[in-house]
């Protein structure tokens, strides 16, 4: 006999082998128990949960001659025809192949007969969702009022593209996405009966990866067996197999981003095409790493939305509370849109090294929100008569327009900082560990705390961030900063900020040589200083 792909081998024949799915064989057993087999059932649901399945065990169910309670027996000759797909009485349409408004009129003629050894005549409609307009039209009296035989089981992934009319004809059934742990152990017999040699942290990767569909974790496990038929499977046969990568990739590329570091963004990018993972794949992890990362810092790490080892969750809350809450959000929006926009591009390494690239400086960015925002500032600096400069970086709006005395002081070309700094943020300079301290307990102090004032360039303070993380939080709250400091100091300052990579860079351009004095606070220094009233956490 011809090979069969483990996912049909392995398809559950009873209604106590569907996994995941109890709130549903529950209620279909019920029906069999009291007789109040309905007349039209709509099972919905992603792929691989189940729902063929269980419409084919539940046809056998009302029809077997030999049940026992509410199970088949899979022995007597209805069940064995229905089992062999050679029963008259249970007919599988495809309505992706089968959706024109004939298909649907065979039906109601041959409905119209009853059955010839069973006691229901039972339709299966699979992806449903897929039958033209007439079509559904065609079928709607026959659905309402079938003869008391016959029964119709409507499968689908996509409910919201039927109408309303089919919807309130049947009883509905929402199957659930299958858990990793239900996934696993299920794995893990199957792995057993194959004699194959799998490890736990394979069958755990595979179970993650299939998103909740037991046929595609069915498909993976079988393709893994065949090519590595030979010896041990582990985790990274599996990546091998799916083209996806190592979690310690998506956690180095991430320090990458969240540094602003594009060079090595790109060395892992070229490495991963070498290697030859799939791009779309790698994106999806990428999005599945950020998550993880949001959930870990947002929920903790007790959340059951977290089903990794506690190491891993460890390290999960490490990075998340370094890169930071918002520039998370903003990372999975613009990957999230990159996954939809490589599905349609020819050259989807482009794209993603755009999308990295835009990540490594998001104040540059050319989101819509971003490009507004640059807009409205360009508008108020020519309002107020404020020369326009071009900055290397984004720039808020200005109110202080540099006096001549300053400007002569600027265009002195000296390495010594000290003698270009105007003495308003020279103050700020000097005294913002007082400033810092005289704000009251909160959020922003914890952002303040965490960064470091310095002049550049230009007549503007420049808040020093240590990586684009807290850079984020302190650009969404620029004007609340600056209002602090013109109620602080007494005078109204233009600020904009950069990473101390990147300020290391500029000034040793300018002046030839580094900032010896700009390293951002850490934790322990601002300890020392302020006393255990912030949280860096």
């Amino acid at each position: 006999m011809a090979y069969q792909a483990l996912y049909r081998r392995l398809r559950p024949q009873r209604f106590d082998d569907v996994i995941g799915q109890e709130h549903i064989i529950r209620t279909l057993k019920n029906q069999i128990e009291t007789g109040r087999i309905n007349h039209a059932y709509l099972f919905c649901g992603t792929r691989g949960t189940g729902k063929t399945t269980t419409a084919k065990i539940f046809a056998r169910a009302i029809n077997c001659i030999s049940k026992e309670g509410t199970k088949p027996c899979n022995q007597c000759s209805i069940c064995k025809r229905i089992l062999n797909n050679t029963s008259v009485n249970v007919i599988e349409i495809d309505a992706a192949s089968n959706n024109g408004v004939e298909n649907v009129r065979t039906i109601i003629d041959e409905v119209k007969y009853p059955p010839t050894d069973c006691k229901y005549k039972v339709y299966i409609i699979d992806e449903v969702h897929m039958l033209s307009v007439n079509a559904f039209n065609a079928l709607l009296k026959t659905l309402e009022e079938p003869p008391e035989y016959a029964v119709f089981i409507l499968a689908t992934t996509d409910p919201q593209k039927m109408p309303a009319t089919v919807l309130s004809r049947c009883q509905r059934f929402d199957f659930h996405r299958i858990g990793k742990d239900d996934m696993v152990s299920v794995l893990k017999e199957y792995i057993v009966g194959e004699g194959a040699n799998v490890t736990d942290d394979a069958a755990e990767y595979i179970a993650e990866v299939s998103d909740g569909a037991m046929r595609d974790a069915l498909s993976i496990l079988d393709q893994c067996i065949s090519f590595y038929f030979d010896r041990q499977i582990t985790a990274a046969e599996v990546r091998e197999v799916t083209g996806a990568a190592d979690r310690s990739v998506f956690f180095e590329l991430t320090n990458a981003i969240n540094d602003g570091n594009c060079g090595k963004c790109m060395d892992i990018i070229d490495e991963m095409i070498l290697q030859g993972r799939d791009i779309a794949q790698f994106v999806n992890d990428i999005i599945t790493h950020l998550r993880n990362l949001l959930l870990a810092i947002s929920l903790g790490r007790e959340s059951k939305a977290l089903d990794y080892s506690k190491d891993y969750i460890d390290k999960l809350v490490s990075q998340g509370s370094a890169v930071g809450y918002d520039y998370l959000i903003s990372l999975i929006n613009s990957f999230s849109q990159l996954a939809s926009a490589i599905k349609y591009n020819p050259s989807p390494r482009i794209l993603l090294e755009v999308c990295v690239i835009k990540a490594c400086n998001p104040i540059s960015s050319y989101d819509p929100g971003s490009v507004d925002k640059r807009l409205r500032e360009i508008e108020n600096r020519l309002e107020k008569g404020i020369p326009i400069v071009q900055q290397p970086m984004r720039q808020p709006e200005a109110t202080e327009v540099p006096d001549a005395k300053e400007e002569k002081d600027k265009s002195v070309n000296t390495p010594v900082i000290e003698k270009a700094v105007p003495s308003d943020i020279k103050n700020v300079m000097n005294g913002w560990k007082k400033f810092v301290k005289s704000l009251d307990k909160g959020m922003l102090k914890a952002i303040l705390a965490n960064v470091k004032p310095s002049y550049i360039d230009d007549d503007f303070l420049t808040i020093v961030c240590i990586n684009n993380g807290p850079r984020i939080n302190v650009e969404n709250h620029l004007t609340e900063i600056k209002e602090l400091l013109k109620n602080y100091f007494g005078k109204e300052f233009m600020v904009k900020t950069m990473t101390e990579e990147q300020y290391t860079a500029r000034h040793k351009e300018k002046y030839g040589v580094e900032d010896k004095n700009i390293k951002v606070i850490t934790k322990d220094d601002f300890t020392k200083v302020f006393g255990d009233i912030v949280t860096f956490e």
